[in-house]
């Protein structure tokens, strides 16, 4: 275990390798919230102490940030599931870590954990133990003056953090040093210094000390866990430097503000230029409407220049670059030359800017797949035989379930994180790439539907479609049953019974029944119609017993041949009589008493 003073001196080392990075991670953060005279002290007038042009680095940090931190499918499968048991197993440890995002909030903070790991290379997730709560909990840190120590396999090391705070809220936080940090600098009585705080983690100890007052120390422990609970996420590179994506665009953007100044200096100079006037003006009025006699009108003009051209190509030279600089389509900001509408100029508008958000997803999603699993460690090492209520949501459908970790995690912390195929598409284009698959039936629905840029139970989803559609279908067989009280009108017969039904189907909805049931409420016959068809069905079967055209055990209306009554042999299937059948009739009409093999068939089907 390493004492405080050798931490001290690992730790200066670490500054003075990292010195370049926090020099850029700083620069970027000035440019991002507009402190730009701290880069380039006096390139704001007085006057305008802040840009007058739109902040392209934020903005763009934002967009891609907030395009980026859709959150991945999270599932625990663990080789080959065969077994009720191994199932089981699985589901409920993908349950738990998903309870793990949901209980850390990680749907809303990992908007800020993309916005690091593109603003300043790195993004870094914190695995704590909340032993009030007794469960684990994602944070991310800020990675600015942070410094992981990785070695040549990616494998974290130590973790350092730096910052400064208060010495009253300090004291605050440790009263037992509250003389060191308050009472010590006589000098410095009445004021509110910040001091600085470094913390220190590897697999041996945590510590927490102050360099500026002899190292002393706030709060040491043993780490228990035995791990580092820090997941890092750092941005690929050509080199071994931590960089961001905007680290040269930013220089381009304070060019841009400067010109834009310029241009509104330019401007103001020409407002206030002086007002030449012939020679023989010898009394003239400011203000509005004022009268100047002279000979000579035309000669009257302000000593001006024209605000030159090449600064207005200029301008909207560096706006290109900052777009190009940082890898931002201008079609991210809707504006676009029409000439470039068509399905290849927006790909190559959008291909870049898909590969950043591939790319980034990537190692982003293999970051918060360590950090997971440090979570199913910590919590069973923690916590191992307390049972614990959980709930949250798995696939579009809220859940509740309880767990032990002991038992339910059992040392297997794998996790899979996956963003799907359509990653680094904004959802729009997902959804039109998906549906032209789905089109071509490439895919099934059920891909299509696991796919789509939202969380959803994709069994239930199709379930309710499976619904909907047969009871649409069900609305078609009513609906067509009611376009034949018409003709039944025309035929003399009686459409009361329809009409009936139909308006039972329309009480049975009135009164909250499903449409399904209540169509079926609707066809079921009351007692009266029961007892008029038991009665008439019993009067022809005396009749029929009578004549003795049937015999017993054959359906109704079935001689003892199989053939239905009234059909002679050889007849089955055709129209009454053996006659042949409209479409055979007219195929023989015509031609002179010569065959005629053509004929014409329609079907229509009902929309």
């Amino acid at each position: 275990m390493l004492s405080v003073h050798e931490i001290q001196r690992k730790v200066d080392r670490l500054r003075r390798a990292h010195f370049e990075r926090d020099e850029r991670m700083m620069n970027v953060k000035d440019v991002r919230s507009g402190e730009l005279d701290n880069l380039m002290p006096g390139a704001m007038p007085d006057a305008w102490p802040k840009s007058i042009v739109s902040n392209t680095i934020d903005v763009t940090a934002r967009d891609m940030a907030e395009v980026m931190a859709n959150m991945p499918s999270i599932n625990c499968s663990s080789g080959v599931m065969t077994s009720d048991r191994s199932k089981k197993f699985t589901a409920k440890r993908t349950k738990i870590v998903n309870w793990y995002v949901y209980n850390s909030s990680l749907n809303v903070k990992q908007v800020d954990f993309c916005d690091h790991y593109n603003t300043f290379g790195m993004g870094i997730y914190s695995v704590e133990p909340d032993f009030e709560n007794g469960c684990p909990r994602i944070r991310v840190e800020n990675p600015m003056h942070t410094y992981p120590e990785i070695d040549v396999w990616g494998q974290l090391k130590s973790f350092t953090k730096t910052w400064r705070e208060s010495a009253t809220i300090l004291a605050e936080k440790f009263p037992m040093h509250a003389k060191v940090l308050l009472g010590e600098d006589k000098a410095s009585v009445g004021s509110d210094p910040l001091i600085e705080v470094i913390k220190y983690c590897d697999e041996e100890q945590y510590i927490m000390y102050l360099p500026e007052r002899d190292c002393r120390i706030l709060s040491q422990s043993p780490n228990i866990f035995g791990k580092i609970p820090y997941a890092v996420a750092v941005r690929p590179g050509f080199d071994e430097e931590i960089r961001g994506a905007f680290d040269e665009a930013i220089w381009v953007q304070l060019a841009k503000a400067r010109m834009a100044l310029l241009g509104l200096e330019a401007t103001q100079k020409n407002v206030d230029a002086p007002l030449a006037l012939p020679a023989d003006v010898q009394k003239f009025n400011y203000g509005k409407d004022a009268v100047i006699r002279t000979q000579n009108p035309e000669k009257v003009q302000y000593v001006g220049r024209d605000f030159p051209q090449a600064a207005i190509a200029q301008q909207q030279l560096l706006e290109r670059e900052v777009m190009l600089g940082t890898r931002t389509p201008e079609s991210r900001t809707g504006n676009m030359d029409a000439s470039i509408i068509t399905g290849k100029g927006i790909q190559a508008l959008q291909g870049g800017f898909n590969t950043v958000i591939t790319t980034g997803q990537t190692v982003i999603g293999r970051a918060l797949e360590k950090a997971l699993n440090l979570a199913l460690e910590m919590d069973q090492k923690f916590w191992p035989n307390a049972k614990k209520e959980i709930r949250g949501v798995l696939q579009g459908t809220p859940f509740e379930e309880s767990y032990v970790p002991g038992k339910d995690i059992d040392g297997n912390y794998t996790v899979d994180v996956t963003y799907g195929f359509a990653s680094g598409l904004d959802p729009s284009r997902a959804l039109v790439f998906l549906l032209q698959l789905r089109g071509d039936q490439l895919v099934p629905r059920d891909f299509v539907q696991r796919q789509l840029p939202m969380d959803i139970d994709v069994v239930q989803l199709q379930t309710q479609i499976d619904n909907e559609q047969v009871t649409d279908a069900l609305k078609q067989g009513v609906f067509a049953y009611v376009q034949s009280v018409g003709i039944l009108a025309q035929q003399g017969q009686d459409p009361v019974e329809i009409l009936t039904r139909v308006a039972r189907i329309i009480g049975n909805r009135e009164k909250g029944a499903p449409m399904h049931e209540a169509i079926l409420k609707a066809f079921e016959p009351t007692k009266e119609e029961k007892a008029a068809q038991e009665a008439a069905m019993q009067a022809q079967q005396e009749q029929m017993g009578g004549q003795g055209g049937e015999m017993p055990g054959l359906p109704m209306g079935m001689e003892a041949s199989g053939l239905p009554r009234g059909v002679a042999q050889g007849q089955a299937g055709m129209n009454p009589g053996g006659r042949p059948d409209v479409m055979s009739l007219l195929a023989g009409l015509g031609g002179g008493g010569k065959a005629n093999l053509g004929a014409t068939v329609r079907r229509q089907i009902g929309a």
